[in-house]
């Protein structure tokens, strides 16, 4: 814990400067708009406005997301009826950070394909079937996490912690 804390000050310091760089007069915007003011407390905090707007554009359209979002609010309510350990809730938290990534990107570049053309092409039905593809792969990987953090706490459910002693007792002949 401690080794991984001191590797990440020490990128932070790496990368340090690349915040302070300013963007590049050759970076791609949409015509009319004027080239960005330097950063301010509140543009940043706009961005994040920004960003709540989008996630939230993603749940009301698309249905994949709406799953994705039931699911990882069950395996939350499963983990904490469970008590999982700290650890799991780690892996847990990767896994559906990754999913719900992924989907948002699968629907920016829905939507951006849509604004370029509405009728067919090969390059964007290849385009919207990779992205497709991507939450796929990481819903796959999230559900195999799953599936390794959660059997454990589910086949030893009857078992107790202590020598494998079963925590139901069968009833002794004295009781009948």
């Amino acid at each position: 814990m401690v080794c991984c804390t001191l590797i990440a000050g020490l990128l932070a310091l790496a990368f340090f400067p690349v915040a302070l760089w300013q963007p590049s007069p050759l970076a791609w915007r949409p015509h009319g708009q004027p080239e960005p003011k330097p950063a301010a407390w509140t543009a940043r905090i706009r961005s994040f406005g920004y960003a709540l707007s989008g996630l939230s554009f993603a749940l009301r359209n698309e249905p994949n997301m709406r799953i994705h979002a039931g699911a990882s609010l069950c395996v939350t309510i499963l983990g904490l009826w469970l008590g999982l350990d700290a650890a799991d809730w780690r892996w847990l938290i990767v896994a559906v950070t990754l999913v719900i990534a992924a989907e948002a990107l699968n629907t920016a570049v829905e939507q951006c394909c849509n604004a370029v053309s509405q009728s067919f092409h090969p390059a964007i039905k290849a385009a919207k079937d990779v992205a497709a593809g991507a939450v796929l792969v990481s819903a796959v990987g999230a559900g195999l996490i799953g599936i390794s953090i959660f059997a454990p706490y589910v086949l030893n459910a009857g078992v107790s912690p202590m020598c494998g002693e079963a925590t139901i007792q069968a009833p002794s002949a004295k009781s009948f």
